[in-house]
């Protein structure tokens, strides 16, 4: 049985990747998630906005916090 932070993580990411998905009408959005590190909300976005030229945020998966980057995917 999910727990009310996992629904509330799960409904936070849908959220925010369908607002995103919006601002880029026509064009796919790619995502990939950074594991096995502490996320800090600052730091995801800043490496996400670099490597990518998309943007990040934080999510709780059970104990830890993980960084999940949004871009546009190369045609």
């Amino acid at each position: 049985m999910m727990t009310k932070a996992t629904v509330l993580s799960i409904f936070m990411i849908v959220l925010v990747l369908g607002m995103m998905t919006g601002e880029t009408q026509g064009q796919e959005m790619c995502r990939d998630v950074l594991r096995g590190q502490k996320c800090v909300t600052h730091t995801c976005a800043t490496f996400c906005k670099q490597k990518w030229n998309g943007s990040g945020f934080c999510f709780q998966n059970g104990q830890i916090k993980n960084c999940i980057c949004t871009f546009p995917c190369k045609s």
